[in-house]
């Protein structure tokens, strides 16, 4: 991730007071209600090894670690942006929590081979070029054990009959960001080590009041391949 894309992202992640508060866990469960129950959802375990890419402040972490009760640091954040990272990082102390927060390049996780049962990657993509969005999807891949999953979301283009307000909101989201379909994200996830990717349809978003687009990144579990749109299973055929 280059210094002029860390700086774009600081400053639409944190720019204004506003910004600032809605990366705080109020904001978090605000802003992204369509994501509060995803770790339930998805059925991640209290020792799963968890990884959130992009974490900001952390809140979302803490969010699902209210939900799920973390433990033995099984859930760590990466964040590009140094200021974010160290927010990210008190707050983990303050909470009194078994997560850990650290600064990384997206596009060059400081992990080993198939480390993490589960990722999480939000709000992030945007703010990098194609081939800086591929480097990072293909780093989760590579960090995902096989048969784990990765949900991703970000701020989805204008459309529909709607399209008008969504390009009023995105013009405070503009500017040095790269604004991409769900057909495209999922496209690319499948071209960046990923064996399938599937709609998540993640549901409602309150702030900023427009759609995301969001998928689930699949790496087939051992055995399974994929044949057209179908998943076969071992031993099948």
């Amino acid at each position: 991730m280059t210094p002029e894309q860390m700086a774009v992202r600081e400053r639409h992640m944190a720019g204004s007071w506003w910004r600032r508060r809605m990366l705080s866990v109020p904001g978090q469960v605000l802003s992204g209600t369509g994501a509060y129950n995803v770790a339930k959802e998805m059925l991640v375990q209290a020792d799963w090894r968890v990884l959130d890419v992009g974490c900001a402040a952390g809140s979302r972490l803490l969010v699902f670690d209210q939900q799920v009760k973390f433990v033995a640091h099984s859930a760590a954040a990466v964040e590009p942006v140094e200021a974010l990272a160290r927010r990210a990082e008190t707050a983990f102390l303050d909470a009194g929590r078994p997560l850990s927060a650290m600064v990384s390049d997206p596009g060059a996780l400081p992990f080993r081979d198939e480390a993490f049962d589960v990722a999480f990657c939000a709000d992030l993509l945007r703010f990098l070029d194609v081939r800086g969005a591929q480097a990072a999807l293909r780093e989760i891949a590579r960090v995902l054990r096989p048969g784990a999953n990765c949900l991703v979301w970000d701020l989805a283009p204008a459309d529909g009959r709607f399209g008008w307000w969504q390009r009023l909101w995105l013009r405070g989201y503009g500017g040095g960001t790269r604004i991409a379909s769900e057909k495209s994200l999922m496209s690319l996830a499948e071209r960046s080590g990923f064996d399938v990717a599937e709609p998540a349809r993640l549901r409602p978003w309150l702030y900023p009041p427009i759609a995301r687009a969001s998928l689930v990144a699949k790496k087939l579990p051992p055995g399974w391949r994929r044949e057209g749109q179908n998943l076969i299973p071992p031993g099948a055929g």
